[in-house]
């Protein structure tokens, strides 16, 4: 599948995870992803409040936007989002999906199915038109965080899509989107939960590159 990192596509490359307590670290991860996924999500689409007052112990930044969104009257929530990510005459303000806050870049819906089609990971029909929205990325992480964690077969393959997807879709537009975010709605709650996010894909992505080795591929 062209486009898609298993354990080693690149010729002559060898990649291989080291220093990653996968049981200590997977689980977590894959909650701050599911919780975060879960935040971002369109609460005209989904009330996710009460499964967000029941997550807990995720660090005390986010336990607290946890618990402030999952506390929230569910018409405020959906104000507040449609009015940053949804409404607007020309579009939204803040594009709340990678294709549209990467110009439509070539390629870019494709290779996020792409990803999803290769490790098996299948949208609702719901939400099959929009792949590349920031809750459907940030669930897909989950996804292969909860498959490390069950430690079977292909493990490796989970976890350099990790660093694959994180690299090649999520930075390349989260940072801009949390600025946007912040340049129209200094300090609102969505603004706050945008910038967490932001400051945590960077810190996993960091993490999860220090834990990667490359090498060459010895001759057969």
């Amino acid at each position: 599948m062209g486009g898609v990192a298993t354990a080693g596509n690149a010729p002559g490359v060898s990649r291989s995870v080291v220093n990653r307590d996968t049981a200590e670290s997977a689980a977590f991860r894959c909650l701050c992803y599911a919780a975060f996924s879960e935040l971002m999500a369109s609460p005209h689409e989904v009330d996710v409040r009460a499964g967000l007052l029941a997550r807990v112990g995720l660090g005390e930044t986010l336990d607290a936007l946890l618990a402030e969104v999952g506390s929230a009257e569910l018409a405020q929530l959906q104000a507040e989002y449609s009015g940053l990510f949804e409404v607007g005459s020309d579009g939204p303000p803040v594009p709340i999906r990678e294709d549209l806050q990467t110009g439509q870049r070539a390629g870019t819906r494709e290779d996020v199915v792409r990803f999803y089609d290769y490790f098996g990971y299948v949208l609702d029909e719901k939400f099959a038109w929009q792949p590349d929205h920031l809750s459907l990325e940030l669930e897909f992480m989950h996804y292969l965080c909860f498959r490390e964690s069950e430690q079977g077969e292909g493990v490796l393959s989970y976890q350099l899509a990790q660093l694959d997807f994180a690299e090649r879709h999520l930075m390349s537009w989260v940072p801009r989107f949390a600025a946007q975010v912040e340049q129209l709605a200094p300090g609102s709650l969505y603004a706050r939960v945008v910038a967490a996010l932001r400051d945590f894909l960077d810190e996993d992505l960091a993490w999860q590159q220090s834990t990667i080795s490359l090498g060459d591929i010895p001759p057969s």
